[in-house]
């Protein structure tokens, strides 16, 4: 069973159309949201494990030009109200 989550990305200064667009081309990626608040951009992820959605985060996401930080919310359920 695959893993959902929910990647809060911040960006530094203009880099956040770049950002999307090279954070849409990694496997895994299923969308890529430029949003306002405290984050610039969401990313609805997923994966087959939790290495592989580590290896998603920690090694391809944070290591894209402009990415400061994220934050990850895994899905625990689908809540169908």
């Amino acid at each position: 069973m695959a893993i959902s989550a929910f990647v809060m990305v911040d960006v530094i200064g203009d880099h956040t159309k770049s950002a999307c667009k090279t954070i849409t081309r990694i496997p895994g990626v299923k969308h890529v949201y430029g949003i306002t608040g405290p984050y610039d951009i969401i990313v609805d992820i997923e994966a087959e494990s939790l290495e592989e959605l580590n290896d998603l985060v920690l090694s391809r996401m944070r290591s894209v030009d402009g990415v400061r930080k994220t934050t990850t919310a895994i899905v625990l359920n689908v809540l169908n109200v």
